[in-house]
Parts: C-alpha cells; structure tokens; sequence
C-alpha cells in the first residue's frame, strides 16, 4: 500500500472523524512517502550493503558525497532499523543481498514516474546501477508521481541478487521519500532526518526478515 505520512501526525491526516491537523505543527516535520515491490519475498533476504555516505543532488557535473557526523547519524537511522527487522550488514557489497542507497536533494527536481528516460538520464553523479554489479540500469515494478523538492531525502532497496548482465536491470524492492521545510539548525534537521527514517520503516512493516 502506498503511503503518505506526516511523522507524528498520521492518526489526524487518516481519521475523518477527527478534526484537521494543525498545519503550523505539519511543517515540523518530514512528511514521509513509501513504496515497494508486491511481488518481492523480504524473508528470502539476508544481508545488506550501505555505502558509508549520502549522495548528494545538487547542480554540480561531478558527483558529491555527504559524510560529515550528521551524515553518519542519519545512516545509523537506517544501520539500527535494518538490524532491527533481521537484516546483517556487511562490509563488501559482492557477498551482500541487498543494497540501500542514501540520496539528498540540494536542489529541486520534478518529474511524474520511472519511465524512460528517467529524470536523472544521463545526470552527472547519481547511483549507477554497475556501481553494484553488472547491471544495465534500474527496474522499478511501480510507478511513482511526486516531485523531489529541496531537502528531501530518497532510499531504494536494492535486490543484489537478481540475475546480472548488460541487458538486465536492477530491481529497485522499496522506496522511501522523505521532505519537509529546512530549519537554521544542523542539529534540528538532522534530528527530523532521523525520525523520518525512523517512520519510513515503521510505515514497512512488510520490510522484514
């Protein structure tokens, strides 16, 4: 089922019956978007591989990296609520299950699904598909219409182990997105990224071993 949830507030935004939230206090906090693969067995799936940083989309030709201790703390979201589900994590993606891509976006995108081209065709730094393992690209069995707004985070779960080749693509199995307003604190955003993920996992009950 797809859902969008403003954290803290799901019980109000759901509930006919109740009255409207307070919109001040939606703005708090990171409204939440999931996705996944009907089809895909998370029980069959043992371990997984996280990069030790965020990509970051921004208006630069070369990719950039974001691992500074915030960085690391919203990871360690991700690292604690994998385990927490059964999954291992492990150091070398080759003997990994499953991949977890983190991206942050510096600056707005839209777009209305995981057509061809996609919207990041021939963007300079995004994931690549054979930065996993040889894949031709990216497959995404749903659709997704929203757009990617400034300071907005998007993870995929990847199936490593489907079958490789130039003309296999890549199954994208779950798909988080993440946005909300930007504060003047690092330590506020970072701590809102946090419960996001956090969200994001609670909203995916399916998402275990």
């Amino acid at each position: 089922m797809k859902k969008f949830i403003p954290l803290l507030l799901a019980v109000f935004a759901f509930a006919a019956c109740e009255k409207d939230p307070d919109m001040d206090k939606l703005d708090n906090n990171y409204l939440v978007y999931t996705n996944y693969d009907k089809k895909a067995d998370f029980k069959a799936f043992e371990t997984y591989y996280l990069p030790d940083s965020i990509l970051v989309i921004g208006d630069k030709k070369d990719a950039e990296y974001w691992k500074d201790e915030s960085a690391q703390e919203i990871l360690s979201a991700y690292v604690t609520n994998m385990n927490s589900r059964g999954y291992i994590r492990v150091d070398d993606r080759e003997e990994a299950d499953l991949g977890l891509q983190v991206s942050y976006v510096k600056s707005t995108f839209y777009f209305t699904d995981y057509g061809r081209p996609e919207w990041w065709w021939n963007y300079p730094g995004y994931w690549d598909a054979p930065y996993w393992g040889n894949w031709g690209g990216w497959y995404y069995p749903y659709a997704v219409n929203y757009s990617y707004s400034t300071g907005s985070f998007i993870t995929e779960l990847l199936n490593l182990d489907a079958p490789q080749g130039q003309n296999q693509n890549l199954p994208v199995l779950w798909t988080s997105y993440m946005s909300g307003l930007l504060s003047g604190s690092t330590s506020v955003n970072t701590k809102l990224a946090v419960q996001g993920v956090n969200q994001a996992f609670t909203q995916s009950a399916y998402l275990k071993k």
